[in-house]
């Protein structure tokens, strides 16, 4: 996309991946909002940041097969693998190429039984430039592992005005970098 200043091309990336997560996300809620913190709670489940992690990996690696599968059921009944791909082709197509995502901060992890919740600043990057965003990821206890209920990446990005839907407060916590 020629004639396009750097940070257009990074602000049109960061949109159209916006729109393929949100296929991902069904624009959904899900979870529960009155989790408590970690180490207050009866459960027994693992730490969810490892699970949420892989899953960002997993999209960056292109392997949209185990991001998929890491979504939760509810999640995966809303859309398709082919979905997914068709969407995140419509990215590289857009901006020469699909921005890589990085969970650059934790702030806080809270477990309520079965329903997690991990606030995290998650970076969007487009060759040497980032735009970083707040925002919590919601998992599900399901079949012995944590997925991802309220896909936090497309929600993460709805600030930028495209995709996501309710749940968690959003806010972008800077301006893109060189």
């Amino acid at each position: 996309m020629t004639g396009f200043p750097r940070k257009s091309m990074f602000l049109l990336a960061a949109l159209g991946l916006a729109a393929a997560l949100a296929l991902a996300a069904a624009c959904g809620g899900g979870g529960s909002s009155t989790a408590t913190p970690t180490g207050s709670s009866s459960t027994s489940h693992p730490d969810p940041e490892p699970t949420l992690r892989s899953l960002v990996d997993s999209l960056n690696n292109g392997d949209l097969q185990t991001f998929y599968n890491g979504l939760s059921a509810d999640r995966r009944a809303s859309t398709s693998v082919a979905q997914l791909q068709t969407a995140l082709d419509n990215v590289r197509l857009l901006a020469g190429s699909v921005p890589k995502l990085e969970i650059t901060t934790i702030t806080a992890k809270r477990i309520n039984g079965d329903s997690a919740e991990v606030d995290a600043t998650l970076t969007v990057r487009l060759g040497t430039e980032g735009l970083p965003v707040t925002d919590t990821a919601l998992l599900q206890w399901e079949d012995g592992s944590w997925h991802l209920a309220d896909h936090f990446l497309d929600q993460a990005l709805a600030v930028l005005g495209a995709g996501g839907g309710g749940g968690a407060s959003r806010t972008p916590t800077g301006t893109p970098s060189s």
